[in-house]
This record gives C-alpha cells, structure tokens and sequence, in this order.
C-alpha cells in the first residue's frame, strides 16, 4: 500500500473516530442553551415584531403629500433589501416569542407557528422580488397578528 492511501486511510479513521465521539446534535443528555427573554412581551412587540411586521405591510401602502400620492411598493434593489430584511426578522423573531416564559398558554404556539409560516412566504416572496405574494402574505400576517391580539388582548 502507497504512502498516500496509508496516510488517506489514516486520516479518515482518526476524522470517523473523532466525529462519532462527540456529541451527538440530537443527544438529549446534552445541555439546553440558558433561552432568556431579556425584555417583556410588550417591549419586544414594540421594538422587534411591530418594526418588523410594518415593513413588510408597507409593500400595500402608499403616503398622499403636498405632491400627491406615492405608492410604497418596493421599485429598487434597496427597496427589495429592506423589504427582504424586515421578512427574516420577522420570520427569525417568532423563535424568540416561543422563549419558556413568553409561551402564555397551550395555543400560544399555534399562533406562532402560523405567524413564522407567514413570515416566511414573506422573505421567500421577497428574495424573489414577487410583489404579488409579499403583498397577499402582508395582508395574511395582518390578520395572524389581530387575531392573536384579539385572543390575548394584546394592544
């Protein structure tokens, strides 16, 4: 046998071996990251949800000024980018309302997951410059968010 391939065979054992001694991702005896929410609900709604969520909902709105009216729908790369950004917030936030201790009830997860699903088609709707769907998904997340709001009277 080569050099080479005794060397190759080596390094692979050594990698097989070392990789199959650590622990495992799915190990449940491994530890759980200390998750700690570091602000209350209604100053996380306020500063991440809300900033996030109106983003993408300006993709349906327009300002009426001195000048007229302007639509707000993205029409630049920027405009995509901001659009695309407040998405994945959006979508990345919905872990950190899942937080032990942010969970109100059993159905709070269900609302959850319905606004991250949503949030989602959003980023994928805006990565793919798709105005269509980021608009119909803005006005899905409006209804996701009032009707939590209403179940848990949040305002």
């Amino acid at each position: 046998m080569s050099k080479l391939r005794t060397f190759t065979s080596l390094t692979a054992a050594l990698a097989l071996a070392s990789f199959s001694a650590s622990p495992s991702l799915s190990d449940s005896a491994a530890p759980m990251p200390p998750f700690k929410a570091h602000v209350d609900m209604k100053t996380f709604m306020e500063h991440v949800l809300t900033p996030a969520a109106q983003i993408v909902w300006s993709v349906n709105g327009s300002v009426i000024d001195a000048k007229g009216e302007h639509d707000l729908s993205p029409r630049t790369d920027d405009d995509w980018e901001r659009i695309t950004s407040g998405a994945a917030t959006l979508a990345e936030a919905t872990n950190a309302l899942m937080i032990p201790g942010r969970a109100r009830d059993t159905e709070w997860n269900f609302y959850v997951k319905k606004l991250a699903d949503a949030a989602d088609k959003a980023y994928q709707a805006a990565e793919a410059h798709d105005l269509k769907s980021v608009a119909e998904v803005s006005d899905r997340l409006d209804g996701i968010c009032a009707s939590c709001h209403r179940h848990y009277g949040l305002e």
